[in-house]
Parts: structure tokens; C-alpha cells; sequence
């Protein structure tokens, strides 16, 4: 029975494991695509509309259309949220997640960008 027990509880983790891997891999991915990490350095300050995001692309490099699928996609993952205030909708980066990796990898190529993060001045209040 002990024996079973165990056996169950590494199944378990291995499971657990599993599914967190996958999400890493997903968040990775999603920072690894131009357009979408584009998008996140738009909203990385403050919220935005989904025209102010397309004007900060490029309307050029790609349709409002296809901004949108984007923000869907990061918005199904939990990356990015939104806000809806009156007729408009605002993005932003999820409190989820701390964003302090993506602007610490920016200072390892000397560009000192400014990226808002949430949980880290959350979690700082709180001490």
C-alpha cells in the first residue's frame, strides 16, 4: 500500500511538472515571435487600445486584423489582459507574471527599456 502510494504521489508530480513545463515553453514562445514580443513592449509602460498597439507595430508590417489575433492569443495564455472603459478596450501585461525578465534581458543588450512590473512593485509594497 505504501509502495502504491508513492508510486501515485511521482505520478502526480511528474504531471504537475509536466503541465508547467509546457506553460514555460508557451510564455518562451510567445517572447520568441517579433510581432507578439512588439506588442508586449507596447503595452510594457502603461495600457493601450488595440490602435494605439497597431500605430506602435506598424500599421506597414501588419493588419489590425492580425494585431488582434495576436493579442488573443496572448490573452488566452494569461500573458496579457484587458480592461474594457466605456467603448474601449485596453491591453496590458498580466500582474501574473514577472516582467522583470524581459526588461532585465533588454539591459543585457544595453537597452535600458522601461517595463512595468506589477508583482514586483506589489510584492515590494508588502514588505
Amino acid at each position: 500500500m505504501h509502495k502504491l502510494m508513492k508510486s501515485t504521489n511521482k505520478m502526480k508530480q511528474k504531471i504537475i511538472i509536466e503541465n508547467s513545463e509546457e506553460k514555460v515553453m508557451q510564455f518562451f514562445s510567445s517572447l520568441a515571435d517579433k510581432t507578439r514580443l512588439h506588442i508586449l513592449l507596447s503595452i510594457a509602460e502603461k495600457p493601450k487600445t488595440v490602435n494605439e498597439i497597431y500605430d506602435f507595430v506598424g500599421r506597414d508590417k501588419m493588419t489590425l486584423s492580425a494585431i488582434s489575433h495576436q493579442l488573443k492569443q496572448l490573452s488566452n495564455l494569461g500573458i496579457v489582459t484587458s480592461v474594457k472603459k466605456g467603448q474601449e478596450k485596453f491591453f496590458e501585461l498580466s500582474d501574473k507574471f514577472c516582467w522583470c525578465i524581459l526588461r532585465d534581458a533588454f539591459k543585457q543588450f544595453d537597452n535600458n527599456i522601461k517595463i512595468k512590473c506589477k508583482k514586483c512593485e506589489n510584492h515590494r509594497s508588502n514588505e
